[in-house]
């Protein structure tokens, strides 16, 4: 078994450079910059999970609703304070349940909502969450997936959303990013 591994990792790494040419291919051919952001996992009492993983994982809980909130109950955890404002968000409800993408500037953002309405996928939902702009659709197996924008605010506590009109122009979009709103006030 070790000689099969060796050689099946022989045979990769001597792909390396035709693996990194094809990479950067892919790049160029309007591959966009994304990463996973964080992940919205469900939670049957989303306080106690939060607890769990403050204390198993040292991460810091940076907000959360209670039940009568129209989102649910909900708790929202990071483990980079002052970096980014949540890796995990505990659902009450399957229903928001997701995994979240993070892109590097508005116009990525747009793009990626430009080429998801283009191949017909419903949009559920697109939202200013002040730390972030957001817009939500299932995959083909049902799974709820967020592209996000971070606005680089992180003084808003979530859960907060508010409805993202993605056909103004950016200027409209950015001054939403800055108007004077109580961080503890919330839409939904």
């Amino acid at each position: 078994m070790t000689q099969t591994l060796n050689a099946s990792h022989a045979r990769l790494s001597g792909n390396k450079k035709s693996l990194a040419t094809e990479a950067s291919a892919g790049k160029q051919a309007g591959r966009q910059n994304t990463r996973i952001g964080h992940v919205g996992l469900h939670a049957i009492n989303p306080v106690a999970s939060a607890e769990f993983y403050k204390d198993v994982f040292g991460m810091e809980i940076t907000g959360g609703s209670a039940s009568e909130h129209p989102l649910g109950a909900t708790a929202f955890l990071t483990s980079r304070p002052g970096e980014e404002p949540h890796d995990i968000a505990l659902v009450a409800n399957p229903e928001f349940a997701h995994i979240a993408f993070k892109v590097s500037s508005l116009a990525e953002f747009r793009s990626f909502h430009a080429r998801v309405v283009e191949k017909k996928i419903p949009i559920k939902f697109v939202f200013n969450h002040h730390e972030s702009f957001a817009f939500y659709f299932d995959d083909p197996d049902g799974n709820m997936i967020e592209i996000y924008w971070p606005t680089g605010d992180l003084s808003w506590r979530q859960p907060y959303a508010e409805p993202l009109d993605l056909s103004q122009p950016d200027e409209v979009l950015l001054g939403k990013i800055t108007m004077q709103n109580t961080p503890s006030s919330s839409s939904i």
